[in-house]
């Protein structure tokens, strides 16, 4: 990937032709980040992406979903947020254009990523956006609460990331898994299917977990079927399981 310039109407008219709502005043931070993410990609390979629009439409997306996502669930009005496993800052960066709630810690344990991440905030200063260069389990040490929400995109095989989030997760709070499959049907208690919802990026089906310890008083429950989310991504492209919330 070179150094690419981005053009403002044609990044406006792909965002637009995604389904992501993605107000204007986020574009021009936008196409910084996405040439900041060409450039450092020649020297680092930070993803896959070929060019700025692949890592518009491939990657950066996703974000702009998440934000309507986290919007419908059920968080405290300035929710504690960790972000696993950044990477090139996906899904946070572009997150934090358009979802501002609360604090943001993007976590990396990569020293050259993590350079990336906070050579992109000098730039574009996020509202209480923070990095972490370090392992997660160094971050959890130094962390005097629990968090509201934990985010996570290709961090680690889900069913290990349950047991490693469990105890730095607020008990009423929520663990929010990026996911190329439905959910599954069964989850290992104490956790269950607090919500989930399907969306499409370049014609393929993705979903949001949004995955809590425990029901309501504090009982475990299963997830629901994952056929259900299945089913919204083939005619609804934010189709849910069941309504967001506790």
């Amino acid at each position: 990937m070179q150094q690419q310039t981005v053009d403002l109407k044609e990044l406006a008219r792909l965002a637009a032709a995604s389904g992501a709502d993605l107000p204007a005043t986020a574009l021009e931070p936008l196409a910084v980040y996405l040439e900041m993410l060409c450039r450092w990609n020649t020297a680092m390979n930070l993803t896959g992406a070929r060019n700025w629009q692949d890592a518009l439409t491939r990657l950066a997306v996703d974000s702009f979903h998440l934000a309507a996502f986290l919007d419908s669930l059920d968080l405290p009005a300035a929710p504690l947020s960790w972000d696993l496993g950044s990477g090139a800052g996906l899904p946070g960066i572009p997150l934090r254009l358009v979802w501002t709630r609360g604090a943001y810690y993007l976590v990396e344990v990569r020293e050259k990523r993590a350079l990336f991440l906070s050579s992109v905030l000098s730039r574009l200063r996020l509202p209480a956006t923070h990095v972490f260069r370090g392992s997660v389990e160094h971050f959890f040490q130094g962390q005097c609460c629990p968090a509201d929400c934990i985010v996570s995109r290709a961090f680690m095989p889900w069913r290990n990331l349950l047991d490693l989030a469990l105890p730095h997760l607020r008990p009423e709070g929520v663990l929010i898994i990026l996911a190329l499959t439905p959910a599954p049907e069964q989850l290992p208690a104490p956790w269950r299917l607090g919500c989930a919802r399907s969306y499409t990026v370049a014609g393929r089906g993705r979903w949001f977990w949004a995955l809590r310890p425990a029901g309501p008083g504090g009982t475990a429950h299963s997830a629901a079927p994952a056929g259900a989310a299945g089913a919204g991504a083939s005619g609804n492209r934010n189709g849910e399981t069941q309504p967001c919330g506790n």
